[in-house]
């Protein structure tokens, strides 16, 4: 593993790019739900990304 350095601005960017990828694979859980379909993947995937959002606001 690697350690970056990065800006504050950078830090941000990141934070708001995780963040609406987040809230794009909740609507997707949402659409996948109503039309029956097994949304496993979807949720793993939320998972990960809430996992990494965490990580992120322990940056510095």
């Amino acid at each position: 593993m690697k350690t970056l350095k990065l800006t504050e601005n950078e830090l941000v960017t990141l934070k708001v790019a995780l963040f609406s990828h987040m809230q794009i694979i909740r609507k997707d859980i949402e659409q996948a739900k109503r039309e029956g379909k097994d949304t496993s993947f979807q949720e793993q995937a939320l998972a990960e990304a809430q996992q990494a959002f965490e990580a992120l606001n322990f940056a510095q």
